[in-house]
């Protein structure tokens, strides 16, 4: 039996924290955007919100349970360097799951997480995994996705378990496959990203601007409950703007 969807939580974060960037910590940067050659940009980080990746899973972790296998997934970077909350989040669930990050691949890094999850559940080693997808804003330098989208603070909690409304495989190709997809899937409800064109109007939910990697896992967490039952399969969907690729998967309804 595939792992399934079996609770999901979601976050929009609203608040605002004082800023950690210390001179220690602006040094640090300076640095490291130094060999690219760029420097930080104090009025980014005096605007920022300051809400890091610790504070944003520790927000939809509560009460999760024990699970076997914590998978954090991202794009943006954390607002700390060389933090592991993959790590923090396992002791807070009890300290017995295998835990790990997955970056440095756009919003296709929670696909990535949903192959490895499988991969442990089909070797015997995983009955309950915890997805987390979160997404903070403070940088101390200009990108252009964070800063021009804008970009909010959000996170979403899968809890993945062996069940009925299992998860497909994910899927990875051309914005106009994925176009065709949508088209060809009667009766199931397509969970649309915001750069994804479709021309489809009936049984679709379009996620505003705002998010990025966390996009449709987010909508999936909010109305997960609303949604169930009232469609044979969801589709979440999604188009990366930074390369064109589109990536997507099923869920059953």
């Amino acid at each position: 039996m595939a792992l399934a969807l079996a609770s999901a939580r979601g976050l929009r974060a609203t608040g605002r924290n004082p800023s950690p960037f210390d001179a220690e910590l602006i040094a640090y940067y300076d640095d490291l955007l130094a060999q690219s050659g760029m420097t930080v940009d104090t009025r980014l980080l005096a605007e920022g919100r300051n809400i890091d990746h610790a504070e944003l899973a520790e927000s939809v972790v509560d009460g999760l349970g024990e699970p076997d296998l914590i998978l954090l997934a991202y794009a943006v970077p954390d607002l700390h360097p060389m933090t592991t909350v993959a790590a923090r989040v396992n002791h807070l669930l009890g300290g017995r799951a295998q835990s790990m990050a997955i970056s440095e691949q756009g919003l296709q890094a929670p696909y990535t997480a949903l192959r490895i999850a499988d991969a442990y559940h089909q070797a015997g080693q995983c009955d309950r995994a915890v997805l987390l997808v979160l997404e903070q804003t403070t940088l101390p330098y200009h990108d252009p996705m964070v800063h021009d989208t804008p970009l909010t603070d959000t996170a979403a909690a899968i809890v993945l378990e062996p069940g009925a409304r299992g998860f497909g495989k994910p899927w990875s190709g051309t914005s106009e496959r994925l176009a065709a997809m949508i088209d060809e899937r009667e009766g199931t409800l397509v969970v649309a990203g915001p750069w994804v064109k479709t021309d489809r109007s009936a049984d679709v939910h379009r996620c505003a601007d705002g998010t990025y990697c966390t996009s449709v896992w987010l909508a999936l967490a909010e109305n997960h409950d609303r949604w169930h039952g009232r469609y044979e399969s969801i589709l979440l969907a999604d188009v990366d703007p930074r390369t064109g690729k589109a990536h997507a998967v099923e869920v059953a309804g």
